[in-house]
């Protein structure tokens, strides 16, 4: 598989990195800079290998993120997401999280787990 940014991609992570750049300034920031924007080639969410489903001879984890066949483990992090639509996943990874870790916290009051 092969990524490459879109022009537009581009575009917005300048307007993003002078926005930060205006902020850090705004606070007080002596010195500031910013790397190059260039395609974002070094970084990576790695998705997938633990999908989650209700079915699960078809899923790893259920909406909950918590494992079909061991039932006090919940895998919380990108394995769950089958793909990213675009961009970074971090925001639904952490959405997630909260979700899975409400979940447990209320099953653990219950002694369901």
């Amino acid at each position: 598989m092969t990524y490459q940014d879109h022009p537009q991609d581009l575009k917005l992570y300048k307007y993003f990195a002078d926005r930060g750049e205006e902020l850090l300034k705004a606070s007080g920031a002596v010195q500031t800079w910013q790397d190059p924007i260039e395609s974002q080639q070094f970084t990576v969410h790695v998705l997938g290998t633990c999908r989650m489903g209700n079915d699960p001879n078809k899923s790893v984890v259920d909406k909950n993120n918590r494992s079909h066949d061991v039932k006090n483990l919940f895998i919380v992090d990108g394995s769950s997401l089958v793909t990213s639509g675009r961009g970074q996943p971090t925001m639904t990874i952490e959405a997630l999280a909260f979700r899975a870790g409400e979940y447990a916290a209320n099953a653990a009051k219950r002694h369901e787990i």
